[in-house]
């Protein structure tokens, strides 16, 4: 199947603000499939460099190695703590999570990770069909991703 021919996901508008007092507001992708230990999010190069997180890298980060889902390993640079991450709607916005950012090279878009979702309080309701709600919504909303 090609592309782009009717898949459906799970993408949020979030806010995302720098421990630099820069923000963006954009689309991320959610999926259980990035899992890390602390809430994390991981941004393309021309986002950090929006939010001001490069080229001059803050205090504190690191390269680190990831596995990706097909078992390879790629290099990115991880900036503790370096972000605070809201999900936002048009009836609400929900966040303020500190998070660890993770900065590739290679990545077009925006991907929280299992930890971070946990924290805003992301429940998946039908992945295939892009619909997802709050935790306090459960049962009464089905909100459909962007």
């Amino acid at each position: 199947m090609p592309i782009n021919d009717r898949l459906m996901a799970i993408r949020l508008r979030v806010r995302l603000s720098s421990i630099m007092g820069k923000t963006v507001v954009t689309k991320a992708l959610i999926t259980t499939g990035y899992e890390t230990a602390e809430p994390e999010v991981l941004i393309p190069r021309n986002i950090a460099e929006e939010l001001e997180l490069l080229p001059k890298l803050p205090s504190g980060s690191e390269v680190r190695n990831y596995v990706l889902a097909d078992g390879t390993v790629t290099k990115l640079i991880l900036i503790p703590n370096a972000i605070s991450v809201w999900v936002v709607e048009s009836d609400r916005e929900v966040g303020g999570v500190v998070a660890h950012v993770a900065i590739s090279d290679r990545a077009d878009e925006v991907l929280l990770s299992d930890k971070l979702l946990s924290k805003l309080g992301i429940v998946i309701l039908d992945i295939g069909e892009g619909l997802w709600c709050f935790r306090d919504e459960l049962g009464k909303v089905s909100r459909r991703g962007i």
